[in-house]
């Protein structure tokens, strides 16, 4: 049975970025400059979440009873994000989609391959529990934004055009809406070729009937997952165009 749809994560599978801390930092930053000098309050604030952040990166990783990514999110949320007009944090993101040591992290090896399954009539899709409003200007610059019929990703809520918090509705649920994401779209499961990477893309990789690792996922993980899932592991960019070609 072919292959109709192709869905990738974000975080390291199109981009080498593991997590979205590299947008929250620069946001953190433009932020505090915007803050100057009529935001006193604000900037210590920032101030004091630098301290706690600093912390988490330097000890949170080693505590396994820590969720790492809910409680940098909590962070910058509560200490950075809360009240900030949007304008300011959309802006901050057009400035780091734009960088170049940003457009160097992106994986051109998928991102190639996706393009021509789009082109050859293939439905293509990002489900990430990353920022879409990031997503979708990162590859606008790179020029692959047309290329995905879908972005589904976390959001920036926000109330009268302030920010209320980066949302993590997809984080740690991705099965669950996967399937829904499935059903809505009227895809069959078993014609879907999954791109992931993580730990957290396992359950999506028991739904999917072409579980593929990203070339930049841990070797550990793909030999784990070649093995239970039969998950694909291409060897260079031309393999993976012949597996979502032929699957």
């Amino acid at each position: 049975m072919p292959c109709d749809a192709v869905i990738c994560d974000w975080n390291g599978t199109l981009i080498a970025y593991r997590t979205e801390r590299p947008i929250l930092e620069g946001v953190a930053v433009d932020v505090f400059k915007a803050s100057i000098p009529f935001h006193p309050f604000r900037m210590a604030r920032i101030l004091k979440a630098r301290r706690e952040l600093e912390t988490l990166y330097r000890e949170g990783r080693r505590d396994a009873e820590l969720d790492f990514v809910r409680e940098m999110f909590r962070i910058y949320n509560e200490r950075i994000i809360n009240g900030v007009p949007v304008s300011i944090i959309r802006r901050s993101i057009d400035k780091h989609a734009n960088e170049q040591q940003t457009q160097a992290k992106l994986d051109h090896r998928i991102l190639r391959p996706i393009k021509e399954c789009h082109q050859a009539g293939k439905t293509t899709g990002i489900f990430s529990a990353g920022y879409k409003y990031g997503i979708e200007r990162i590859l606008a610059v790179a020029g692959y934004d047309r290329y995905f019929d879908f972005y589904e990703a976390d959001q920036l809520r926000e109330d009268d055009g302030r920010a209320v918090e980066f949302a993590l509705d997809i984080y740690k649920r991705k099965p669950t809406l996967l399937l829904e994401l499935l059903r809505d779209r009227g895809i069959d499961a078993s014609r879907v070729a999954y791109l992931g990477d993580s730990e957290d893309d396992e359950g999506c990789f028991k739904i999917v009937g072409y579980p593929v690792l990203a070339f930049l996922a841990p070797e550990e993980l793909k030999e784990s997952y070649a093995q239970k899932y039969n998950a694909f592991v291409p060897a260079n960019e031309k393999d993976l165009v012949n597996y979502l070609t032929h699957a």
